[in-house]
């Protein structure tokens, strides 16, 4: 029985950490979260609102109009050129513009979608100059970057998530110590802002590489039963 000590430290994977952005810029209106918060996949976070997005809904009512139009049009020339009584073009025409303004309709309702809105209640009276920003995944709030009345694009991160209960533990193993270790094998590990707790973690990963200039194999490990405290980067 012998005992190895190594340094590391906890760390969440990519696909367990979000930047939160909106798909559309706009001015913020509300922030439903504070730092520290547990959200779930899908919760509103905060609210958007922008002008431009009352054009967008005006557009979608003008294709649907112009739609019925054509449609009527379409089975008219149709109706003309079955009984030989109009031009091939003329109904070639109608066709082009129909598809044409299919297509446009489906554009917009796929960005009416993204933005939260359903197309099907898009109305005259309807319109909505506001949007929601919901969490791509479930986890605790780590960060805030955007205020009320602040402009943010698609370019600007809003929020920070990440979900803690996905942390493991990176250690730095010096290779005389690897021979000791293994697939499986249960770490126990203290903080260094809380050294009176032992926690506990399983290796799941050796390395099979240097890392840098350190001479020493990385070894990953899942932490297991308490995790209250542990933070990425401790």
């Amino acid at each position: 029985t012998s005992t190895i000590k190594a340094n590391g430290l906890l760390r969440v994977p990519n696909n367990k950490k979000a930047t939160v952005t909106s798909l559309y810029g706009g001015v913020i209106q509300t922030i439903k979260v504070q730092i520290g918060d547990f959200v779930r996949q899908g919760q509103v976070l905060a609210t958007i609102s922008n002008p431009e997005y009352i054009q967008l809904q005006e557009q979608y009512l003008t294709v649907n109009s112009r739609i019925s139009f054509a449609e009527q049009e379409f089975r008219r020339q149709k109706e003309l050129f079955d009984n030989d009584a109009g031009a091939k073009k003329n109904l070639q025409s109608a066709d082009a513009e129909l598809k044409n303004l299919r297509t446009q309709r489906a554009s917009l309702q796929r960005q009416l979608q993204l933005m939260g809105i359903s197309p099907g209640k898009v109305t005259n009276g309807n319109l909505r100059s506001g949007l929601v920003i919901t969490s791509p995944i479930s986890g605790t709030i780590s960060n805030i970057n955007a205020q009320i009345g602040s402009y943010v694009d698609v370019s600007s991160p809003v929020l920070d998530i990440i979900d803690n209960q996905s942390i493991h533990l990176d250690l730095q193993v010096f290779e005389k110590d690897l021979p000791k270790m293994r697939v499986g094998q249960v770490v126990h590990f203290k903080l260094t802002n809380n050294p009176e707790t032992e926690y506990d973690a399983k290796i799941y990963s050796i390395g099979s590489s240097f890392e840098n200039e350190s001479k020493t194999i990385s070894v990953h490990a899942n932490v297991t039963g308490n995790k209250k405290g542990t933070l990425q980067g401790l």
